[in-house]
């Protein structure tokens, strides 16, 4: 189901994500814990205008990353890489929906504040290719 739902928010196949999701299999109706769909609840949450779903769901995402931030996985930024991302993430997926109190007012400062966050991954393309990919699925659903 990760994987179906990730393909589905980054295609933008909405109907076919709200599908995946809300299957007796483990969509909606349960607490799954995978990041991806996760991201595909919150997504659909933004789709549907559900802003406190939204911001549930997003919280959810980060307290679950936060409570995996042990010493061994802090003890290095390798080690950690994966749940910085993530949070980089969730951080990205807020500010571009507008539904975040800390995302700048102006576009062109926000749009600037993505960019710079963008080139923090450096050399990582596909972490890069997986954050464009929610920042353009946000975009597109948000006002």
């Amino acid at each position: 189901m990760p994987f179906a739902a990730e393909a589905a928010w980054s295609t933008g196949k909405w109907d076919e994500l709200d599908k995946i999701l809300t299957e007796p299999s483990g969509g909606l109706n349960t607490s799954s814990s995978d990041f991806n769909v996760g991201i595909g609840k919150a997504l659909l949450a933004l789709r549907h205008g559900k802003a406190g779903d939204f911001k549930l769901t997003v919280n959810d995402l980060r307290t679950v990353l936060s409570n995996g931030l042990s010493a061994s996985v802090t003890a290095s930024l390798h080690n950690s890489h994966d749940h910085l991302v993530k949070l980089h993430t969730l951080h990205e997926l807020e500010s571009v929906s507008g539904l975040s109190s800390n995302t700048a007012p102006d576009q062109d400062v926000l749009f600037e504040n993505l960019d710079r966050r963008l080139d923090l991954l450096g050399a990582y393309t596909s972490d890069k290719q997986y954050l464009l990919g929610v920042r353009r699925a946000a975009m597109q659903l948000s006002r």
